[in-house]
């Protein structure tokens, strides 16, 4: 209540504060009186654990600083101009000003959202790039074991028994890659959670969709080269020079 002097007294602190200085309801802090505990919240990054802070009641003084405003989501630019006329009326002498939380919580993050979309420009040039060097080695590999294919038809051998034999050396070279680099990829993931205080685990399954993928992307564009070569033509595989 305005100039109320019982809510003058009252502070609220959050649990930080309450356990780090043991207060409790009731405690007197200076002149006042702790009135309520709050659980934690972050007003600033992740990157930085929660401090301890109180809010009290202060009639007499300047202290206003900032007023938090929900907006409905309508025309803003109307809401706007009725919240700095109201503002003018109640302190004409200060400028108004504002800013959209979502805004500041951009610039709060803007080094990780860039870096993620580095990361994920590369990483999709490093699947173009890994799908085109497959399907060269692919296509080569495929004509340099032409003949054996011819052999392996002449004596029976099914079109899906060759593209097994044919995929299996990739798929051997895709399996290999993912051990090597999926200790790599946690180290690299666990170091960067780091600079973060609150911060989630790296889990398991992130790394097998992750394999899962590259062996899918493997297999489709190598079979795609070891189909065409399964359906040639034994004869002209084995006049093949």
């Amino acid at each position: 209540m305005k100039d109320s002097q019982a809510e003058e007294r009252n502070m609220i602190c959050n649990e930080t504060a309450a356990k780090q200085y043991g207060w409790t309801l009731g405690t007197k802090i200076g002149n006042g009186v702790l009135v309520g505990i709050m659980k934690d919240f972050n007003l600033v990054s992740l990157r930085e654990k929660v401090e301890p802070f109180a809010f009290w009641y202060a009639s007499q003084g300047n202290y206003f600083s900032t007023l938090s405003i929900k907006l409905s989501g309508g025309d803003v630019k109307q809401t706007l101009a009725s919240i700095e006329k109201a503002y003018n009326e109640f302190s004409p002498e200060t400028p108004f000003r504002y800013f959209f939380l979502d805004d500041h919580l951009n610039i709060l993050y803007s080094k990780e959202n860039q870096q993620v979309k580095l990361i994920t420009f590369f990483s999709l040039l490093s699947v173009i790039v890994s799908i085109l060097g497959i399907l060269g080695l692919s296509t080569f590999m495929c004509q340099y074991r032409i003949k054996e294919i011819g052999v392996r038809k002449v004596n029976g051998a099914r079109i899906s028994e060759v593209m097994v034999m044919l995929n299996r050396d990739f798929v051997k070279w895709v399996v290999i890659a993912f051990t090597i680099a999926t200790p790599i990829a946690w180290m690299v993931m666990n170091h960067w959670l780091e600079s973060f205080v609150y911060r989630t685990a790296v889990s398991w399954w992130l790394f097998a969709i992750s394999g899962t993928i590259a062996l899918a992307i493997a297999l489709s564009t190598v079979s795609f080269q070891s189909y065409k070569a399964a359906n040639t033509n034994p004869v002209k595989a084995l006049r093949y020079e």
